[in-house]
C-alpha cells in the first residue's frame, strides 16, 4: 500500500473507523510499541528465509519474524516459501502472509488448501477462515471441503487452544449456536482466559446483539479485572449503541491499563475529541510517541491543524518528510 493510500484511508479512519474496528486490530499491538528492525536486518531475514542451504527450522523462523515487518523483500520470501518443497517452510510462509491484504493473500494461500500435507492444508484454512464473511460466494464454495476438514481436525483435540479455535471457526462462518456452546463450555472449565470472553462477546456482536455483548463484557471485567482488551471491546460496543460518552470513558481506561498500546491511545484521541479537546490531543501525541508511525503522525497533524494548535507547523514539517506535498496542502487547507 502506498503512503498516499495510507494517508487517505487514515483521514477517513479518524472520523469513522472506531465504529468498525474489532479485537483483531488491538491484538496486533497488544504488546505495546512495535519492535523495529533496520531495513538491512529485514533484507537479511528475507535472504535467510530463501536460502536453501539453511535448515528448514531456521528458514521457518526467519519467515515468522518477517510477518512482523511486511515489505517487498518479505513478500518475495513469502511467495517463494509457499512453493517450497518443505512442508515446514510452506506452513511458515502461510503464517508470514498474514499482514498482506486479503485479495493478495487469497491468491497466495488458497492453492495450498489442496496441499498433499494435511498440516499445510489446515494452516492455510486457519489463515483464510477469519475472513469468511468478506470473501465472495464462489470463494466460500471453495472453502467448504477445507472447512469441513478443519472442523474434523479440531473436534477431537482436547486442549483449550484447539477448542477455542474451533469456537472461533464456528463464529467466523456464522454458526452462532455452535460457537456459543463451545465458548460457554470453555468458560465453565476456565473463566480466566480473556480470549474466551472476547470470543463470546464477539459472537453476539456479529449478530448485532450489542446489549448482550455488553453484558458478557461486564461479566468478563468482573472475573478478570484490569484487562485492557475488555474495555476496548466494551468501548466499541458502546459506540455501536451510540453511547459515545461512555465509550470515551471505556477506551480511556483501556489505554491507561495497556499503557503503551499506541492504537488504544489513537482511538482514545478519536473518541475524546467531542468531549475534551486537550485530552484528545494528548492521546494523539502519546500514540505517535509510542509508535512513531507516519499514520499516527498524520492523525496528530490533522487534529493540530483543525484546532489551530501552536505545534501545527512543526508537525507538518515533520510529516512532509514522509508524505506527498498534496497531502500536506490538504491538511493546511483545514486550518
Amino acid at each position: 500500500m502506498t503512503k498516499l493510500i495510507v494517508f487517505v484511508l487514515l483521514s477517513v479512519v479518524a472520523t469513522l473507523a472506531y465504529a468498525e474496528a474489532d479485537k483483531t486490530v488491538a491484538a496486533s499491538e497488544a504488546g505495546g510499541q512495535t519492535s523495529s528492525l533496520s531495513q538491512q536486518q529485514i533484507t537479511q531475514l528475507s535472504y535467510i528465509a530463501q536460502d536453501q542451504n539453511e535448515p528448514p527450522q531456521v528458514r521457518a523462523q526467519a519467515l515468522q519474524d518477517l510477518a512482523k515487518f511486511p515489505s517487498q523483500n518479505a513478500l518475495v520470501a513469502v511467495v517463494r516459501g509457499l512453493k517450497d518443497s518443505s512442508s515446514v517452510i510452506r506452513e511458515a510462509a502461510i503464517n508470514a502472509s498474514e499482514p498482506y491484504p486479503l485479495e493478495h493473500r487469497w491468491r497466495m494461500v488458497s492453492p495450498l488448501l489442496n496441499d498433499d500435507q494435511q498440516s499445510v492444508r489446515v494452516t492455510a484454512m486457519i489463515n483464510l477462515v477469519p475472513d469468511y464473511m468478506r470473501i465472495s460466494e464462489e470463494q466460500r464454495d471453495q472453502l467448504k471441503a477445507p472447512l469441513a476438514e478443519l472442523i474434523q481436525y479440531l473436534e477431537p483435540l482436547s486442549d483449550e487452544d484447539a477448542q477455542l479455535l474451533l469456537a472461533d471457526v464456528y463464529r467466523w462462518h456464522n454458526q452462532w449456536f455452535e460457537a456459543d456452546k463451545r465458548y460457554r463450555f470453555l468458560l465453565d472449565s476456565n473463566s480466566n482466559n480473556p480470549d474466551v470472553w472476547l470470543g463470546l462477546a464477539d459472537n453476539y456482536r456479529a449478530q448485532s446483539q450489542d446489549k448482550q455483548a455488553l453484558e458478557i463484557l461486564d461479566l468478563a471485567i468482573a472475573n478478570i479485572p484490569d484487562t485492557p482488551s475488555f474495555h476496548y471491546s466494551k468501548a466499541l460496543a458502546l459506540v455501536r449503541l451510540n453511547d459515545k460518552a461512555s465509550a470515551a470513558d471505556e477506551i480511556e481506561l483501556a489505554a491507561s491499563l495497556a499503557e503503551v498500546n499506541s492504537y488504544f491511545w489513537y482511538l482514545n484521541g478519536v473518541l475524546q475529541e467531542p468531549f475534551d479537546i486537550d485530552k484528545s490531543v494528548q492521546s494523539f501525541e502519546k500514540a505517535y510517541l509510542i509508535s512513531g508511525s507516519p499514520e499516527q503522525l498524520y492523525a496528530l497533524c490533522d487534529i493540530y491543524v483543525r484546532h489551530a494548535n501552536a505545534k501545527s507547523e512543526a508537525c507538518l514539517d515533520e510529516l512532509a518528510k514522509v508524505a506527498p506535498n498534496h497531502v500536506i496542502n490538504q491538511l493546511r487547507a483545514k486550518a
